[in-house]
């Protein structure tokens, strides 16, 4: 199975047992597996945890949610531009999007597959 590795943002992290707890959880609401691996990137306001996620997902549950994609102009542009915003979130664009406020942000919507 493919695999790759990402951080995430969690909070300030006050120390390695704190981290050991949290992480898995965080991991999980990422579809994602904790690797143990952690560090702060900003002194007492943020660290990162590391996660490992499988390239393809599997499963037979799915659920579909907006998520912000900056402004679109069109719809040539949100079929683009959707399938990797969605990427980065771990998961599909759908193909559907709006407009949310007029030139300044539009959202699509995703499909997380587990």
């Amino acid at each position: 199975m493919l695999k790759f590795k990402v951080n995430i943002p969690a909070g300030p992290l006050w120390s390695n047992d704190e981290a050991q707890q949290i992480g898995p959880r965080i991991a999980a609401a990422h579809q994602g597996q904790f690797t143990g691996q952690w560090t702060t990137v900003v002194d007492r306001e943020m660290s990162v945890i590391e996660i490992e996620f499988p390239v393809h997902k599997n499963g037979h549950h799915e659920f579909r949610t907006n998520v912000l994609a900056g402004p679109l102009w069109s719809d040539a542009e949100a079929q683009q531009l959707g399938p990797k915003i969605a990427a980065s979130y771990g998961a599909e664009f759908t193909g559907q999007w709006t407009t949310i406020v007029e030139g300044v942000m539009s959202v699509i919507e995703i499909k997380y597959t587990f």
